[in-house]
C-alpha cells in the first residue's frame, strides 16, 4: 500500500486516498475548502473531527482533509493455499468498496484498507483449506463468507463492501496438465468411438443393399447403368442358337 496525496493548485488542499497509509490535514486561511465531487471535506478542531455539509468560516487552528467517497477496488495479491487434500491452490480476488462514514475511515484506524484486506484473507484461507482440490475444477466458489468477513471488517471502519470479485484460479502444475490429457483422452475415446458407430451403419446398410440387388437381378443391371460414367458404350450381345 503506497501513500497517495494530492494538492491542488488553486486551494492548496490535501485529498485524502483510501489507499493511503498517511493523512496530511491542512490549514485553511478563511473558509472551508469547497468538496470536490465524490469527497467529504473533514474539519479538525480541537482534537475533534467533524464532516463538513457545507462551507464554513475557519478559526485559528482548524485543519482540513478530503475524503474520497467514491467506489474502488481493494485488489488482493494472488494466495496460495493448501487445500484441504494437501494440494496448493492460487486464488486471485478483488473487494468493491467505497468509504461511507469518513471520520469513522479517517479516525479509527490507520490502515482501514489493510484491515478490510486480513480480514478477507484470513477467511479466504480458511474457506480454501476445508474444500479439497476437486471443488476449485469446474464449479462455482461459493466466496459468502469472504464477503461477510470483509463487510464485518469494513463496517469498523466507515466502509462498505459490497462484493467480491473471483479474479482468477490456478490449478497445481501437475493436476492440470493430468486434467488435459484426460480431457483429451475422454474426447478421443467419443470420437473414435462415434467412428465406429458410423462404420457400422455404413456396413449394414451395404450389406442390405447386396442382399436387395441378389434378390432382384433387373435391379442390379440398372445399379450398374447408372454406375456407368458418362459417354460409356454398351454392348449387348443376344444368345447364340
Amino acid at each position: 500500500m503506497g501513500i497517495f496525496r494530492s494538492r491542488s493548485a488553486d486551494r492548496g488542499w490535501t485529498m485524502y486516498s483510501p489507499l493511503s497509509s498517511g493523512v496530511r490535514w491542512q490549514p485553511a486561511s478563511l473558509r472551508s475548502p469547497v468538496p470536490r465531487a465524490g469527497h467529504a471535506v473533514l474539519r479538525q478542531r480541537e482534537g475533534g473531527i467533524t464532516r463538513l455539509r457545507a462551507r464554513e468560516f475557519s478559526r485559528p487552528g482548524d485543519h482540513f482533509l478530503q475524503v474520497d467517497l467514491r467506489r474502488r477496488l481493494i485488489q488482493m495479491h494472488p494466495q496460495s493455499i493448501p487445500t484441504a487434500d494437501a494440494m496448493t491452490v492460487t486464488v486471485t480476488l478483488a473487494l468493491s468498496a467505497r468509504t461511507v462514514e469518513p471520520v469513522s475511515f479517517v479516525s479509527d484506524s490507520q490502515g482501514p484498507d489493510e484491515e478490510i484486506y486480513l480480514a478477507a484473507q484470513i477467511a479466504l484461507r480458511e474457506l480454501v483449506a476445508g474444500l479439497p482440490l476437486e471443488a476449485f475444477v469446474g464449479t462455482r466458489i461459493d466466496l459468502t463468507p469472504v464477503l461477510v468477513a470483509a463487510q464485518t471488517a469494513a463496517a469498523a471502519v466507515g466502509v462498505e463492501v459490497a462484493t467480491v470479485l473471483l479474479k482468477d484460479v490456478s490449478l497445481p502444475a501437475e493436476y492440470s496438465s493430468a486434467l488435459q490429457e484426460a480431457l483429451v483422452a475422454k474426447v478421443k475415446s467419443e470420437t473414435d468411438l462415434e467412428r465406429a458407430r458410423n462404420e457400422v451403419k455404413t456396413t449394414r446398410a451395404r450389406l442390405a443393399s447386396a442382399k436387395v440387388l441378389e434378390q432382384n437381378p433387373v435391379l442390379a443391371k440398372i445399379r450398374m447403368l447408372e454406375a456407368l460414367p458418362p459417354g460409356s458404350t454398351i454392348e449387348v450381345r443376344g444368345e447364340q442358337s
